[in-house]
């Protein structure tokens, strides 16, 4: 599969980061947060990131923003979502809830976390959806369902 559009859900430093080295390798982002201000400040701090996130700031017009209320729809043409919320399960089930309501089939869906097991992480997912693969990043655990 070719990963053409990303949307990251959640713009604080992980989120905001993920972006941009989306945006580094020429991958078109929409980053939502809860309103599309908080989306915008995190593309302005990665813009205006030392040392800089992005290789060529030209790229940071491949960021879109928007918010989780009025924008979520652009769900649904995303090749991979990546949820990157604040680290409480009741709003990462609820954010997987509303992602898997409106993905696209086919489409990855991952989760960034650094403190909670996948189990907890997918134990409200269906079976078809825990086709899980864990990556490991940094020292960050990131976890993907696909089917």
């Amino acid at each position: 599969m070719k990963i053409e559009k990303v949307v990251v859900i959640g713009s604080g430093t992980m989120g905001s980061g993920i972006a941009a080295h989306l945006c580094n390798a020429n991958v078109p982002v929409t980053l939502l947060d809860l309103t599309t201000e908080i989306s915008e400040k995190a593309r302005d701090r990665i813009f205006r990131s030392k040392p800089p996130l992005l290789l060529d700031k030209s790229q940071i017009e491949n960021i879109k923003v928007g918010n989780i209320n009025d924008n979520f729809n652009i769900v649904k043409d995303a090749d991979w979502i990546v949820e990157a919320v604040v680290e409480r399960i009741d709003i990462k089930h609820n954010i997987y809830e509303k992602i898997f309501k409106n993905r696209k089939a086919g489409a990855i869906v991952s989760s960034n976390t650094s403190s909670i097991p996948i189990k907890v992480l997918s134990e409200k997912l269906t079976a078809e959806q825990k086709k899980i693969s864990a990556l490991l990043t940094f020292l960050t655990q990131f976890v993907t369902w696909a089917y």
